[in-house]
């Protein structure tokens, strides 16, 4: 298994307590924006099954990167199914962010594993469902196959995978009225999707990743498409400018012209989320079941 140590200069992001709060807020509104913890297409959970919520932070990341190595997800799927025969397991390169193991429900435990590594043989085929939420900008291009084909062992037979990501072609700045002007924050914009837009020479994760899991054994693999509703753009907007307040401070030069730019450009981005801007980040997410024996 990877250490905690090993993984410090792979992560982009902070782990203090200020990050810790960034990353709660994100996945409870996640979720409320959603409107679902399990994508209605998938089957409901038997009383037995077994359920993963994967992480992964690979070394080709971009200023946009988002995470949830917090394990939210999986206490709100606990609530919700309100069963404690249901088993459920967090895995990550590094599970310093989530709570000790002795103030979690019986039936939630945390490992660490590393995505791109094969997982231990006694996970081989366990797990009913499979989730993960933004993790796609941090698979480089050689081990994406790697990673699926890793998340391929973990389920069952007939098993499903949920991936849920940001669409970063269908970013774009929204505003109440045309009278707001929102220079900052389209030049804001412009930059934290300048290295996703890039990657995989441009071609759209929703593109590729149905073929990609229909080469590693997946089957009826689907691409939905969701929106934010609009009472929640200024908060789901001002994470974001903490998430890129937290890229600055771990991997800037304090002096440095980019951070000087980047403090300024927030403040301004902020004044104009304040006055009814913000930045739409549309949402997709991928529901695929495993092929059957």
């Amino acid at each position: 298994m990877t250490t905690n140590g090993d993984t410090q200069d792979r992560y982009i992001l902070q782990r203090n307590y200020h990050a810790s709060a960034r990353l709660n807020l994100q996945t409870y509104l996640w979720r409320d924006s959603l409107g679902y913890i399990i994508h209605p297409s998938v089957p409901p959970l038997k009383a037995d099954a077994r359920v993963a919520d994967v992480g992964y932070h690979g070394a080709k990341l971009f200023p946009a990167v988002r995470n949830t190595t917090d394990r939210i997800w999986l206490t709100q799927l606990n609530r919700e199914l309100n069963r404690d025969s249901v088993r459920l397991d967090g895995f990550d390169i590094d599970i310093s962010q989530c709570p000790r193991q002795e103030w979690m429900p019986s039936n939630i435990h945390f490992q660490q594993w590393d995505a791109v590594q094969p997982p231990p043989a006694e996970l081989h085929g366990q797990f009913d469902l499979v989730h993960l939420r933004l993790v796609m900008i941090g698979i480089a291009n050689e081990d994406l196959a790697k990673v699926v084909a890793n998340l391929a062992l973990l389920l069952k037979p007939g098993g499903y995978l949920q991936w849920e990501e940001i669409n970063n072609f269908d970013n774009h700045v929204v505003t109440i009225n045309d009278t707001i002007q929102t220079p900052a924050m389209s030049e804001l914009l412009e930059w934290m999707t300048a290295g996703p837009k890039k990657y995989r020479n441009g071609v759209e994760w929703r593109l590729i990743i149905p073929t990609v899991l229909e080469q590693h054994g997946f089957t009826n693999a689907v691409v939905h498409s969701h929106s934010d509703p609009p009472e929640l753009r200024r908060w789901l907007t001002e994470v974001s400018f903490q998430t890129l307040t937290e890229f600055a401070g771990k991997k800037l030069p304090k002096d440095s012209k980019e951070a000087i730019w980047l403090s300024r450009i927030l403040e301004q981005a902020h004044e104009e989320c304040k006055n009814g801007a913000a930045i739409h980040m549309g949402k997709l997410i991928c529901v695929a079941q495993k092929k059957e024996i």
